[in-house]
């Protein structure tokens, strides 16, 4: 029986035949249509502003050339300039935002998992108050909360320099000593970014079944060996592409860094976002700012097909 439902099985058509665009769209004539709207839409807020900053890229338009009409082609001149010896500001502006997503993101995702572990424990009291008070500083508008830690890093008036002062320690210069500041934005972006983590974790540990523990405590295992060998596989599928979507997220960041030191001081905190902001609106250099968030959207597609492929990789994971 079983040998002619198999037999029968593999004389069936193939359910889906490979089909062109085009092909697709004339047999799908009536559904496009309703769709036109929609793709309208998408083109001129998304399509065309991309593709008009692409092409501004490869021009010399900039607030003096507009004025003289001297704009022209330049052909790949910025991005040797913006890639090349003569801008090597953007060059360490580029590793300053390499070190400012890694140290970030591994924060983000060790505290929110710490955290989560914390708070996923059977016999514990008023989880949901805990869990809404951690989701807080993630809850918060950024500019709102940027503003809060630009206050409390004073030099004079604020929280930490004040509680120095109880202490009879000196002040610390948050936000006029270079390397002191880029830390201080990171310790900002740190509490911003791990309850997301947090919850994401939480939901992942929360769909993990207890019998796996339960086989486990009955073969001895450590709380170690628990961790490494049920725990942490189970947590995969959530917790990477949660920490390849807060890369994306942190490298494009641009409200904690500019509300908070503006760059500063004397570029110390500079990363992407904020530096081709400034080439924008105080250089007036309109193509070489499109040429830096070229060169920032070709990471990113990077990264995101990364994410792309090992989400995949993992949905093809199966859990005996």
């Amino acid at each position: 029986m079983s040998i002619k439902i198999l037999h029968e099985e593999k004389q069936m058509p193939p359910l889906l035949e490979k089909t062109s665009l085009i092909q697709r769209i004339k047999k799908n004539k009536v559904a496009y249509f309703y769709v036109l709207p929609a793709l309208v839409v998408v083109f001129t807020v998304s399509l065309f502003p991309i593709a008009y900053g692409i092409g501004l890229s490869f021009f010399n338009l900039n607030l003096y050339t507009m004025g003289s009409g001297r704009v022209k082609f330049v052909g790949l001149k910025n991005y040797v300039k913006a890639l090349g010896s003569l801008d090597a500001e953007f060059f360490a502006v580029l590793m300053r935002t390499f070190i400012w997503t890694v140290v970030n993101v591994f924060f983000h995702v060790v505290l929110g998992l710490i955290i989560a572990l914390a708070l996923n424990r059977p016999k514990l009291k008023w989880k949901g108050i805990y869990r809404t008070f951690i989701i807080l500083p993630w809850a918060v508008p950024q500019f709102v909360t940027a503003l809060v830690w630009k206050m409390m890093y004073h030099e004079q008036f604020g929280f930490f320099n004040q509680f120095l002062k109880l202490l009879g320690l000196p002040p610390v210069q948050w936000l006029t000593n270079g390397k002191i500041a880029f830390i201080a934005v990171i310790i900002v972006n740190i509490w911003l970014g791990f309850p997301f983590m947090t919850m994401v974790a939480t939901g992942a540990l929360q769909s993990i079944s207890r019998e796996y523990y339960e086989a486990a405590d009955m073969d001895g295992a450590s709380p170690w060996q628990k961790f490494r060998y049920i725990t942490l596989p189970l947590l995969k599928p959530a917790m990477l592409p949660a920490a390849i979507l807060g890369t994306i997220w942190t490298f494009t960041n641009f409200n904690v860094i500019y509300m908070i030191t503006g760059g500063g001081p004397a570029k110390a905190t500079e990363i992407v976002s904020t530096y081709q902001f400034n080439v924008l609106t105080r250089q007036n250099a309109y193509s070489m700012a499109a040429t830096y968030s070229v060169i920032v959207s070709i990471i990113l597609i990077i990264i995101t097909l990364i994410n792309m492929k090992v989400t995949k990789a993992l949905h093809a994971e199966e859990v005996d």
